[in-house]
Protein backbone atom coordinates (compact mmCIF):
# COMPACT_ATOMS: atom_id res chain seq x y z
CA UNK A 1 0.00 0.00 0.00
CA UNK A 2 2.02 3.45 -0.98
CA UNK A 3 1.46 5.80 1.19
CA UNK A 4 1.79 9.87 -0.06
CA UNK A 5 1.33 13.29 1.16
CA UNK A 6 -1.83 14.55 -0.30
CA UNK A 7 -1.52 18.03 0.40
CA UNK A 8 -0.29 20.10 -2.52
CA UNK A 9 3.19 21.61 -2.95
CA UNK A 10 4.38 19.84 0.45
CA UNK A 11 7.92 19.31 0.34
CA UNK A 12 9.48 16.17 2.51
CA UNK A 13 13.64 16.18 3.47
CA UNK A 14 13.49 12.52 2.78
CA UNK A 15 11.91 11.22 -0.65
CA UNK A 16 13.23 9.99 -3.82
CA UNK A 17 13.94 13.42 -5.07
CA UNK A 18 16.19 14.63 -1.99
CA UNK A 19 18.00 11.26 -1.35
CA UNK A 20 18.92 10.48 -4.96
CA UNK A 21 20.34 13.81 -5.52
CA UNK A 22 22.30 13.94 -2.36
CA UNK A 23 23.51 10.43 -3.75
CA UNK A 24 24.49 11.52 -6.62
CA UNK A 25 26.36 14.66 -5.30
CA UNK A 26 28.55 12.18 -3.02
CA UNK A 27 29.36 9.77 -5.49
CA UNK A 28 32.24 10.78 -6.98
CA UNK A 29 34.28 10.74 -3.67
CA UNK A 30 31.81 7.93 -2.21
CA UNK A 31 34.49 5.14 -2.70
CA UNK A 32 37.17 7.35 -1.12
CA UNK A 33 35.12 8.08 1.71
CA UNK A 34 34.80 4.13 2.18
CA UNK A 35 38.83 4.02 1.96
CA UNK A 36 39.32 6.45 4.64
CA UNK A 37 36.90 4.10 6.74
CA UNK A 38 38.40 0.64 5.43
CA UNK A 39 38.48 -0.84 8.69
CA UNK A 40 34.37 -0.13 9.20
CA UNK A 41 33.60 -0.92 6.07
CA UNK A 42 35.82 -4.65 6.33
CA UNK A 43 33.58 -5.00 9.68
CA UNK A 44 30.42 -4.99 7.48
CA UNK A 45 31.61 -7.17 5.21
CA UNK A 46 32.71 -9.75 7.34
CA UNK A 47 29.35 -9.61 8.77
CA UNK A 48 27.32 -10.34 5.35
CA UNK A 49 30.08 -13.28 4.65
CA UNK A 50 29.00 -15.08 7.98
CA UNK A 51 25.79 -14.34 6.89
CA UNK A 52 25.23 -14.79 3.63
CA UNK A 53 26.41 -18.15 1.31
CA UNK A 54 28.64 -17.97 -1.89
CA UNK A 55 27.03 -19.09 -4.80
CA UNK A 56 23.72 -17.52 -3.60
CA UNK A 57 21.17 -15.27 -5.69
CA UNK A 58 21.87 -11.77 -3.49
CA UNK A 59 19.36 -8.42 -4.00
CA UNK A 60 20.76 -5.43 -2.63
CA UNK A 61 18.51 -2.44 -2.16
CA UNK A 62 20.18 0.83 -1.97
CA UNK A 63 23.57 -0.98 -3.40
CA UNK A 64 25.37 2.54 -4.25
CA UNK A 65 28.65 1.14 -6.01
CA UNK A 66 27.88 -2.09 -5.38
CA UNK A 67 31.09 -3.45 -3.27
CA UNK A 68 28.92 -5.06 -0.63
CA UNK A 69 26.41 -7.24 -3.16
CA UNK A 70 30.33 -7.93 -4.52
CA UNK A 71 31.69 -9.19 -1.77
CA UNK A 72 29.00 -11.98 -1.12
CA UNK A 73 30.18 -13.63 -4.18
CA UNK A 74 26.63 -14.40 -5.49
CA UNK A 75 25.83 -16.15 -8.15
CA UNK A 76 23.18 -13.81 -9.44
CA UNK A 77 23.67 -10.56 -8.19
CA UNK A 78 21.14 -7.46 -8.65
CA UNK A 79 21.57 -4.30 -6.87
CA UNK A 80 19.43 -1.27 -6.95
CA UNK A 81 19.75 2.62 -6.27
CA UNK A 82 17.88 5.84 -6.66
CA UNK A 83 21.29 7.29 -7.75
CA UNK A 84 22.10 7.08 -11.67
CA UNK A 85 25.73 8.31 -11.00
CA UNK A 86 26.15 5.38 -7.91
CA UNK A 87 24.84 2.53 -10.60
CA UNK A 88 27.38 3.96 -13.43
CA UNK A 89 29.82 3.60 -11.29
CA UNK A 90 28.32 0.18 -9.51
CA UNK A 91 28.21 -1.15 -13.67
CA UNK A 92 31.75 -0.47 -14.77
CA UNK A 93 33.70 -1.64 -11.00
CA UNK A 94 31.15 -5.19 -10.94
CA UNK A 95 29.92 -5.63 -14.97
CA UNK A 96 29.45 -9.53 -13.68
CA UNK A 97 26.18 -8.24 -11.58
CA UNK A 98 23.36 -6.05 -12.63
CA UNK A 99 22.57 -3.10 -11.52
CA UNK A 100 19.53 -0.90 -11.71
CA UNK A 101 18.61 2.86 -11.39
CA UNK A 102 15.00 3.01 -9.88
CA UNK A 103 13.00 3.52 -6.85
CA UNK A 104 12.29 0.56 -4.36
CA UNK A 105 8.55 1.02 -4.54
CA UNK A 106 9.13 0.83 -8.85
CA UNK A 107 11.20 -2.26 -8.51
CA UNK A 108 9.30 -5.11 -10.88
CA UNK A 109 8.98 -8.37 -9.13
CA UNK A 110 10.32 -11.06 -11.71
CA UNK A 111 12.48 -13.24 -9.52
CA UNK A 112 12.89 -14.96 -5.84
CA UNK A 113 16.08 -14.64 -4.30
CA UNK A 114 18.09 -15.72 -1.29
CA UNK A 115 19.15 -13.15 0.59
CA UNK A 116 17.84 -9.38 0.38
CA UNK A 117 20.71 -6.78 1.59
CA UNK A 118 18.50 -3.55 3.03
CA UNK A 119 22.33 -1.99 4.01
CA UNK A 120 21.84 1.73 5.79
CA UNK A 121 18.87 1.86 3.12
CA UNK A 122 15.76 2.29 5.48
CA UNK A 123 16.96 5.67 6.95
CA UNK A 124 16.49 6.78 3.67
CA UNK A 125 13.04 5.99 3.01
CA UNK A 126 9.79 7.85 3.39
CA UNK A 127 7.88 4.53 4.55
CA UNK A 128 9.92 1.82 6.56
CA UNK A 129 6.49 -0.01 6.02
CA UNK A 130 6.15 0.40 2.33
CA UNK A 131 9.63 -0.51 1.65
CA UNK A 132 9.27 -4.15 3.68
CA UNK A 133 6.36 -4.81 2.14
CA UNK A 134 7.84 -4.70 -1.56
CA UNK A 135 10.69 -6.96 0.10
CA UNK A 136 8.23 -9.68 0.35
CA UNK A 137 7.36 -10.17 -3.03
CA UNK A 138 11.11 -10.91 -3.53
CA UNK A 139 11.34 -13.51 -0.92
CA UNK A 140 10.81 -17.53 -1.25
CA UNK A 141 9.47 -19.06 1.95
CA UNK A 142 14.08 -19.49 3.29
CA UNK A 143 14.96 -16.09 2.15
CA UNK A 144 16.74 -14.13 4.47
CA UNK A 145 16.96 -10.28 4.50
CA UNK A 146 19.85 -8.62 6.48
CA UNK A 147 19.07 -5.01 7.61
CA UNK A 148 21.46 -2.98 8.72
CA UNK A 149 20.44 0.92 10.07
CA UNK A 150 23.38 3.33 11.84
CA UNK A 151 22.81 3.69 16.12
CA UNK A 152 20.78 7.27 16.49
CA UNK A 153 22.51 7.20 20.12
CA UNK A 154 25.88 8.88 17.67
CA UNK A 155 24.19 11.09 15.94
CA UNK A 156 25.50 14.10 17.85
CA UNK A 157 28.93 12.64 16.83
CA UNK A 158 27.99 12.51 13.19
CA UNK A 159 26.64 15.73 13.11
CA UNK A 160 30.32 16.68 14.39
CA UNK A 161 32.27 15.08 11.95
CA UNK A 162 30.59 16.09 9.12
CA UNK A 163 31.21 19.58 10.12
CA UNK A 164 35.00 19.33 10.44
CA UNK A 165 34.88 17.23 7.25
CA UNK A 166 36.19 13.96 8.48
CA UNK A 167 32.98 11.92 7.54
CA UNK A 168 30.97 11.27 4.33
CA UNK A 169 27.61 13.69 4.59
CA UNK A 170 24.22 11.38 5.57
CA UNK A 171 22.25 13.97 3.68
CA UNK A 172 18.18 12.87 4.20
CA UNK A 173 18.61 10.27 7.03
CA UNK A 174 16.47 9.08 9.32
CA UNK A 175 18.39 7.68 12.24
CA UNK A 176 15.81 4.90 14.00
CA UNK A 177 16.12 3.03 16.61
CA UNK A 178 16.56 -1.02 16.46
CA UNK A 179 13.44 -1.36 19.54
CA UNK A 180 11.38 1.31 16.88
CA UNK A 181 11.93 -0.64 14.12
CA UNK A 182 11.37 -3.82 15.44
CA UNK A 183 7.87 -2.72 16.39
CA UNK A 184 7.27 -2.17 12.68
CA UNK A 185 8.32 -5.53 11.53
CA UNK A 186 6.28 -7.04 14.64
CA UNK A 187 3.36 -5.99 12.68
CA UNK A 188 4.60 -7.62 9.41
CA UNK A 189 4.85 -11.07 7.36
CA UNK A 190 8.57 -11.40 8.40
CA UNK A 191 10.32 -12.84 11.87
CA UNK A 192 13.44 -11.85 13.52
CA UNK A 193 16.12 -14.88 13.27
CA UNK A 194 18.51 -12.74 14.89
CA UNK A 195 19.45 -8.92 15.97
CA UNK A 196 22.27 -7.19 17.28
CA UNK A 197 25.61 -4.35 16.94
CA UNK A 198 28.45 -4.33 15.02
CA UNK A 199 31.03 -2.08 15.04
CA UNK A 200 31.48 -1.08 18.88
CA UNK A 201 35.19 0.24 17.83
CA UNK A 202 34.74 1.57 13.98
CA UNK A 203 38.92 2.23 13.95
CA UNK A 204 41.15 0.02 13.68
CA UNK A 205 42.95 -0.18 17.38
CA UNK A 206 44.91 -3.32 18.12
CA UNK A 207 43.65 -5.32 19.93
CA UNK A 208 41.11 -2.97 21.27
CA UNK A 209 39.39 -3.07 18.19
CA UNK A 210 39.45 -6.90 18.21
CA UNK A 211 37.77 -6.95 21.52
CA UNK A 212 35.39 -4.40 21.24
CA UNK A 213 34.14 -5.94 18.07
CA UNK A 214 34.24 -9.77 18.28
CA UNK A 215 33.51 -9.59 21.84
CA UNK A 216 31.76 -6.69 23.68
CA UNK A 217 29.32 -6.16 20.87
CA UNK A 218 27.32 -9.38 22.69
CA UNK A 219 27.55 -7.79 26.63
CA UNK A 220 23.95 -5.88 27.35
CA UNK A 221 24.42 -2.27 27.43
CA UNK A 222 27.64 -1.53 26.47
CA UNK A 223 26.90 -2.84 23.09
CA UNK A 224 24.36 -0.35 22.94
CA UNK A 225 27.06 1.70 22.29
CA UNK A 226 27.77 0.33 18.69
CA UNK A 227 27.80 2.52 15.56
CA UNK A 228 25.67 -0.05 13.59
CA UNK A 229 21.95 -2.01 14.46
CA UNK A 230 21.32 -5.49 12.43
CA UNK A 231 18.41 -7.43 11.88
CA UNK A 232 18.11 -10.73 9.60
CA UNK A 233 14.66 -11.40 8.90
CA UNK A 234 12.62 -14.15 7.27
CA UNK A 235 9.23 -13.88 5.95
CA UNK A 236 6.55 -16.36 7.44
CA UNK A 237 3.95 -17.19 5.48
CA UNK A 238 1.48 -13.78 4.34
CA UNK A 239 -1.51 -13.78 6.61
CA UNK A 240 -4.76 -14.09 4.59
CA UNK A 241 -7.29 -13.86 7.10
CA UNK A 242 -9.89 -11.70 6.70
CA UNK A 243 -12.50 -10.94 9.63
CA UNK A 244 -14.93 -9.42 7.32
CA UNK A 245 -15.35 -6.39 10.01
CA UNK A 246 -16.66 -3.13 9.01
CA UNK A 247 -14.48 0.13 10.65
CA UNK A 248 -16.50 3.33 12.18
CA UNK A 249 -13.94 6.23 12.07
CA UNK A 250 -14.43 9.09 15.23
CA UNK A 251 -13.57 12.87 13.84
CA UNK A 252 -13.90 14.47 17.23
CA UNK A 253 -13.77 18.07 16.02
CA UNK A 254 -13.77 21.56 17.76
CA UNK A 255 -14.04 24.64 15.30
CA UNK A 256 -12.66 22.62 12.82
CA UNK A 257 -14.09 24.78 9.63
CA UNK A 258 -10.86 24.63 7.45
CA UNK A 259 -10.14 21.10 7.70
CA UNK A 260 -13.52 18.72 8.51
CA UNK A 261 -14.10 18.51 4.32
CA UNK A 262 -10.27 17.04 3.88
CA UNK A 263 -10.60 15.02 6.71
CA UNK A 264 -14.05 13.56 5.63
CA UNK A 265 -13.15 13.21 2.18
CA UNK A 266 -10.01 11.52 2.37
CA UNK A 267 -11.28 8.52 4.82
CA UNK A 268 -10.49 5.53 2.63
CA UNK A 269 -12.91 2.34 2.22
CA UNK A 270 -12.04 -0.02 5.23
CA UNK A 271 -13.62 -3.38 5.17
CA UNK A 272 -17.12 -4.71 4.50
CA UNK A 273 -18.36 -1.08 5.92
CA UNK A 274 -17.14 2.24 6.44
CA UNK A 275 -18.95 4.77 8.16
CA UNK A 276 -17.74 7.88 9.06
CA UNK A 277 -18.88 9.72 12.54
CA UNK A 278 -17.96 13.95 12.74
CA UNK A 279 -18.28 14.65 16.72
CA UNK A 280 -18.52 18.58 16.70
CA UNK A 281 -18.10 18.99 20.45
CA UNK A 282 -19.65 22.34 20.90
CA UNK A 283 -17.70 23.85 18.05
CA UNK A 284 -18.63 27.69 17.33
CA UNK A 285 -17.93 27.99 13.94
CA UNK A 286 -19.05 26.63 10.69
CA UNK A 287 -17.58 22.70 11.12
CA UNK A 288 -21.08 21.64 11.65
CA UNK A 289 -22.58 22.90 8.76
CA UNK A 290 -19.70 21.97 6.39
CA UNK A 291 -20.27 18.62 7.61
CA UNK A 292 -23.91 18.62 7.09
CA UNK A 293 -23.65 19.72 3.54
CA UNK A 294 -21.29 16.72 2.79
CA UNK A 295 -23.85 14.64 4.02
CA UNK A 296 -26.24 14.96 0.90
CA UNK A 297 -23.69 13.25 -0.95
CA UNK A 298 -22.42 10.92 1.63
CA UNK A 299 -24.89 8.41 3.05
CA UNK A 300 -22.01 6.93 5.45
CA UNK A 301 -21.67 10.19 7.33
CA UNK A 302 -23.05 10.79 10.76
CA UNK A 303 -22.64 14.11 12.55
CA UNK A 304 -23.19 14.29 15.94
CA UNK A 305 -23.54 18.07 17.16
CA UNK A 306 -23.84 19.48 20.76
CA UNK A 307 -23.34 22.48 22.76
CA UNK A 308 -21.32 23.52 25.07
CA UNK A 309 -17.76 22.43 24.42
CA UNK A 310 -17.31 19.37 26.45
CA UNK A 311 -13.66 18.24 25.60
CA UNK A 312 -11.95 15.69 23.42
CA UNK A 313 -12.91 12.63 25.70
CA UNK A 314 -16.22 13.34 26.09
CA UNK A 315 -16.59 13.72 22.21
CA UNK A 316 -14.66 10.55 21.58
CA UNK A 317 -16.85 8.57 24.16
CA UNK A 318 -19.33 10.05 22.13
CA UNK A 319 -18.84 8.84 19.29
CA UNK A 320 -17.84 5.43 20.03
CA UNK A 321 -21.04 4.67 21.88
CA UNK A 322 -22.67 5.57 18.08
CA UNK A 323 -20.68 3.42 16.26
CA UNK A 324 -22.10 0.27 14.99
CA UNK A 325 -19.52 -1.56 13.20
CA UNK A 326 -16.59 -4.04 14.36
CA UNK A 327 -13.44 -1.90 14.95
CA UNK A 328 -13.50 1.44 15.89
CA UNK A 329 -11.26 4.23 15.67
CA UNK A 330 -10.25 7.83 16.03
CA UNK A 331 -8.89 10.23 13.40
CA UNK A 332 -8.09 13.99 14.10
CA UNK A 333 -9.72 16.55 12.66
CA UNK A 334 -6.76 18.43 12.55
CA UNK A 335 -5.22 16.43 9.76
CA UNK A 336 -1.70 16.08 11.36
CA UNK A 337 -1.87 12.44 10.84
CA UNK A 338 -3.07 11.58 6.43
CA UNK A 339 -6.41 9.77 6.77
CA UNK A 340 -4.51 7.41 4.06
CA UNK A 341 -2.82 5.77 7.07
CA UNK A 342 -5.99 4.11 8.32
CA UNK A 343 -5.85 0.87 6.55
CA UNK A 344 -3.27 0.01 8.19
CA UNK A 345 -4.75 0.61 11.32
CA UNK A 346 -7.79 -1.34 10.35
CA UNK A 347 -5.52 -4.43 8.45
CA UNK A 348 -3.38 -5.78 11.23
CA UNK A 349 -7.47 -5.79 13.47
CA UNK A 350 -9.41 -7.45 10.62
CA UNK A 351 -6.51 -9.83 10.29
CA UNK A 352 -6.50 -10.34 14.07
CA UNK A 353 -2.93 -10.06 14.79
CA UNK A 354 -3.88 -7.84 17.53
CA UNK A 355 -6.55 -6.01 20.39
CA UNK A 356 -5.55 -2.37 19.83
CA UNK A 357 -3.49 -0.79 17.17
CA UNK A 358 -1.75 2.77 18.84
CA UNK A 359 -0.21 5.42 15.87
CA UNK A 360 2.97 6.50 16.82
CA UNK A 361 4.60 10.18 15.46
CA UNK A 362 8.39 9.48 16.72
CA UNK A 363 9.55 7.07 14.28
CA UNK A 364 9.42 8.86 10.97
CA UNK A 365 10.59 12.90 10.97
CA UNK A 366 8.35 15.37 11.65
CA UNK A 367 7.00 18.07 8.90
CA UNK A 368 8.19 21.81 9.96
CA UNK A 369 7.93 21.93 14.01
CA UNK A 370 4.52 19.87 14.11
CA UNK A 371 5.23 18.76 17.51
CA UNK A 372 6.37 21.52 19.60
CA UNK A 373 9.91 20.83 21.89
CA UNK A 374 7.95 20.46 25.36
CA UNK A 375 5.41 18.69 24.03
CA UNK A 376 7.99 16.60 22.41
CA UNK A 377 9.76 16.50 25.71
CA UNK A 378 6.12 15.71 27.70
CA UNK A 379 5.53 12.70 25.06
CA UNK A 380 8.50 11.02 26.19
CA UNK A 381 8.13 11.07 29.35
CA UNK A 382 4.30 10.01 29.72
CA UNK A 383 5.92 7.15 26.99
CA UNK A 384 8.57 5.67 29.75
CA UNK A 385 5.80 6.03 32.74
CA UNK A 386 2.97 4.48 30.20
CA UNK A 387 5.33 1.39 29.59
CA UNK A 388 6.30 1.04 32.63
CA UNK A 389 2.65 1.20 34.50
CA UNK A 390 1.32 -1.14 31.11
CA UNK A 391 3.78 -3.21 30.60
CA UNK A 392 4.24 -2.58 26.69
CA UNK A 393 6.21 -0.97 24.95
CA UNK A 394 5.00 2.30 24.21
CA UNK A 395 6.78 5.00 22.46
CA UNK A 396 3.57 7.70 21.51
CA UNK A 397 0.63 7.79 23.68
CA UNK A 398 -0.11 11.06 22.87
CA UNK A 399 -1.03 10.11 19.51
CA UNK A 400 -4.60 10.80 18.85
CA UNK A 401 -5.30 7.66 16.02
CA UNK A 402 -6.36 4.58 17.81
CA UNK A 403 -8.20 1.58 16.73
CA UNK A 404 -9.62 -1.31 18.49
CA UNK A 405 -12.38 -3.86 18.87
CA UNK A 406 -15.66 -2.35 19.73
CA UNK A 407 -16.24 -4.86 22.03
CA UNK A 408 -13.40 -4.55 24.31
CA UNK A 409 -14.43 -0.41 24.27
CA UNK A 410 -17.76 -1.36 26.33
CA UNK A 411 -15.09 -2.86 28.88
CA UNK A 412 -12.70 0.57 29.19
CA UNK A 413 -13.61 2.85 32.19
CA UNK A 414 -13.76 6.13 30.32
CA UNK A 415 -14.07 9.47 31.60
CA UNK A 416 -11.07 10.13 33.61
CA UNK A 417 -8.90 11.14 30.93
CA UNK A 418 -10.42 13.90 29.26
CA UNK A 419 -8.41 13.52 26.06
CA UNK A 420 -9.35 9.73 26.06
CA UNK A 421 -5.90 8.59 25.14
CA UNK A 422 -4.52 7.57 28.56
CA UNK A 423 -8.36 5.91 29.40
CA UNK A 424 -8.31 3.74 26.34
CA UNK A 425 -4.81 2.67 26.70
CA UNK A 426 -4.96 1.86 30.67
CA UNK A 427 -8.46 -0.33 29.43
CA UNK A 428 -6.72 -2.08 26.84
CA UNK A 429 -3.82 -3.26 29.78
CA UNK A 430 -6.32 -4.25 31.67
CA UNK A 431 -8.26 -6.34 29.32
CA UNK A 432 -5.10 -8.41 28.64
CA UNK A 433 -4.82 -6.85 25.41
CA UNK A 434 -2.33 -7.00 22.86
CA UNK A 435 -1.00 -3.59 21.41
CA UNK A 436 1.31 -2.78 18.23
CA UNK A 437 2.21 0.38 17.44
CA UNK A 438 1.93 1.69 13.65
CA UNK A 439 4.42 4.78 12.71
CA UNK A 440 2.43 7.88 11.31
CA UNK A 441 4.00 10.87 9.28
CA UNK A 442 3.30 13.68 11.54
CA UNK A 443 2.00 16.90 9.62
CA UNK A 444 2.16 20.16 10.94
CA UNK A 445 -1.74 21.68 10.87
CA UNK A 446 -3.13 23.17 7.79
CA UNK A 447 -5.53 25.06 9.38
CA UNK A 448 -6.53 26.70 12.82
CA UNK A 449 -4.53 25.85 15.94
CA UNK A 450 -3.86 22.98 18.20
CA UNK A 451 -6.43 22.75 21.42
CA UNK A 452 -3.01 20.85 23.51
CA UNK A 453 -1.83 22.78 26.50
CA UNK A 454 1.64 21.58 27.65
CA UNK A 455 1.99 22.33 31.15
CA UNK A 456 -1.75 22.69 32.30
CA UNK A 457 -2.43 18.99 30.38
CA UNK A 458 0.52 17.75 31.73
CA UNK A 459 -0.65 17.74 35.25
CA UNK A 460 -3.48 16.68 34.23
CA UNK A 461 -1.93 13.58 32.61
CA UNK A 462 0.18 13.42 35.70
CA UNK A 463 -2.70 12.72 38.19
CA UNK A 464 -4.34 9.96 35.52
CA UNK A 465 -1.25 8.08 35.59
CA UNK A 466 -1.32 8.07 39.39
CA UNK A 467 -4.93 6.38 38.86
CA UNK A 468 -3.17 4.10 36.48
CA UNK A 469 -0.62 2.77 38.77
CA UNK A 470 -3.44 2.19 41.39
CA UNK A 471 -4.93 0.16 39.09
CA UNK A 472 -2.44 -1.78 37.10
CA UNK A 473 0.43 -1.98 39.51
CA UNK A 474 -1.53 -1.67 42.85
CA UNK A 475 -4.39 -3.21 41.78
CA UNK A 476 -6.54 -1.77 44.05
Amino acid sequence: MKIEPSVENMQYYINKDSVSRHLNIVSKEYDQWKEKNSYFYGEIKSFLRRNVAPGSRVLEIGCRTGDMLAATEPSRGVGIDVSTEMIDIARKKHANYEFICTYYSQIEAKEKFDYILLLNVLGYSYDVTEVLENVHKFCHSTTKIIITTTNPWWRPLFTLSEKLKIKMPFGPYNFIEKRNLTKIIEAMDFSINSSGFLALCPKKIPLLSYIANKVLTRVGVINKLSFVQYMVLRPVPENKTDLNMGCSVIIPCYNEAGNIAQAVKRVPKMGSNTEIIVVSDGSQDETADIVREMQKDMPELKLIDYSPNHGKGYAVTTGFNAATQDIIMILDADMSVMPEELPRFFSLLNKGVCDFVNGTRLIYPMQDQAMKLANLFGNKIFSFIMTFLTGQNLTDTLCGTKALYKKDYKRIKMGVDKWGDFDLLFGAAKNGSRILEVPVHYMSRTAGTSKMKALSHGIHLMKVCFRGFKELVLEL
